[in-house]
């Protein structure tokens, strides 16, 4: 049986589906072939040589998809350079990149905390991302935790106990204390210790940016957010200053769905990103499904041929770093071309023409430019 995700035969119908099939020279038809067998196995070599032989012109492309197998992701190098296919490019980017503070300013602050957000702001950032639930007492507030995509807000590494952020009210969340041996924080200790190290809501973090100029970038990351957030921000009049993401694409959506505007040079009004940790071959056209302003991608799948793809379908383009464990175990483990989110991994990331970098060290990146 042909993968659900294998392209199809008919040359019309992988236009429409926005596959990008390189020129049929030899050279670079071998090298599609190749491609293609590693990312789809279940494709048959009449399917692999259909996809490979199609000539799409500029005309009747949809949009611009491309496929980068994960056999080029592989540690073998040991090069961040080599991973985001950046290492014959010279010399330095003229544009600095929008700086985002990952959570705040996490290595100066806990995470997600009005305290971090002053930070970051200090620093100089353009943006902040933050993480966003709904509590059952029906208030928003700004939480990171434990769980992954799947399962998140648990309270185990942040917060040292059982649970879920969602369990509990809004007041009840206000009283609980920060672990300050929890792994995600990489602030020193007496800072998750400090009066200032608690779970704010959403509506005091946007008090605290509103007539900054600094962008919110509002993930969605619980459930029934999308509709509740959405309305805050438009009460609080900060429409322009709030950006909108997700790994639940079906929240975006929604967004989406509810405010449709756009400027008069056809961009949308209400900005959203399509979060992705490991994207697959067809996530622009996921992306574009969704209405997305921008595609999130992390950090070292940020290649410069997502970039490039991302831009000429009309769309921003972020790079979104881990938390300090998963940066800690990358550049031990992975890439040791650079240190852990020094100015040698920037300038690195910054060769792929990304439009933003939601750091954790914003104060590094703004100290280079």
């Amino acid at each position: 049986m042909k993968s659900q995700n294998a392209p199809e035969q008919n040359s019309t119908q992988n236009k429409k589906r926005g596959f990008m099939v390189l020129d049929s020279s030899s050279g670079v038809r071998e090298n599609v072939m190749q491609l293609l067998s590693m990312l789809s196995p279940d494709l048959t070599l009449e399917d692999i040589e259909s996809i490979a032989s199609t000539d799409v012109s500029d005309d009747d492309e949809d949009f611009i998809e491309i496929y980068e197998p994960k056999t080029c992701h592989t540690s073998k190098e040991k090069s961040f350079a080599e991973i985001l296919n950046v290492s014959s490019i010279t010399g330095q980017r003229k544009t600095r990149p929008i700086i985002c503070g990952h959570r705040g300013s996490i290595y100066k602050e806990p995470e997600n905390t009005l305290a971090g957000f002053l930070k970051a702001i200090e620093i100089g950032v353009d943006a902040v991302e933050f993480d966003v639930f709904l509590l059952k007492c029906g208030t928003l507030v700004v939480f990171h935790g434990a769980g992954g995509d799947e399962n998140p807000g648990l309270l185990d590494d942040n917060i040292g106990i059982e649970g879920s952020i969602l369990d509990y009210t809004a007041e009840e969340a206000r009283k609980l204390s920060f672990n300050s041996n929890g792994e995600e924080f990489g602030c020193p200790k007496d800072r998750i210790d400090a009066p200032s190290a608690f779970i704010p809501t959403l509506k005091e973090v946007l008090e605290v940016l509103k007539g900054t100029g600094v962008i919110a970038k509002i993930e969605l990351k619980g459930p029934g957010t999308a509709e509740p957030v959405l309305e805050l921000v438009e009460s609080m009049e900060m429409t322009d200053q709030c950006h909108y993401s997700s790994f639940d694409h079906s929240r975006i959506a929604r967004i989406r769905e509810l405010r449709p505007e756009r400027n008069s040079d056809g961009t949308y009004i209400y900005r959203t990103g399509a979060l992705f940790v490991d994207p697959p071959y067809n996530f622009i056209s996921l992306s574009l499904a969704v209405g997305a302003s921008e595609v999130h991608l992390r950090y070292d799948t940020c290649t410069k041929e997502r970039v490039d793809a991302i831009h000429a379908n009309g769309m921003g383009s972020l790079a979104w770093w881990r938390g300090p464990p998963g940066m800690l175990k990358d550049v031990t483990e992975k890439y040791l071309d650079v240190g852990n989110e020094d100015e040698s991994m920037y300038r690195i990331a910054m060769k792929t023409g990304v439009d933003v970098m939601c750091v954790n060290k914003p104060d590094v990146l703004a100290k280079m430019h």
